[in-house]
């Protein structure tokens, strides 16, 4: 299966608590690029599926 496929099926799974807590952590992780000025000139935006990617390539 490849990432895209295995971050869907992580998501589909999810339950309405863990998506609350992964929208909580994408909104914190924006604020840090942002906050980084060598980053946010690159206007780079953090989703769900990229922290499902990270975490699952990280298991």
């Amino acid at each position: 299966m490849d990432k895209q496929n295995e971050t869907r099926r992580v998501m589909i799974t999810l339950s309405d608590q863990a998506i609350t807590k992964l929208d909580h952590l994408v909104a914190e992780k924006q604020r840090e690029l942002n906050k980084n000025p060598e980053l946010a000139k690159y206007n780079l935006r953090v989703n769900k599926s990229n922290i499902l990617e990270a975490w699952l390539s990280n298991q």
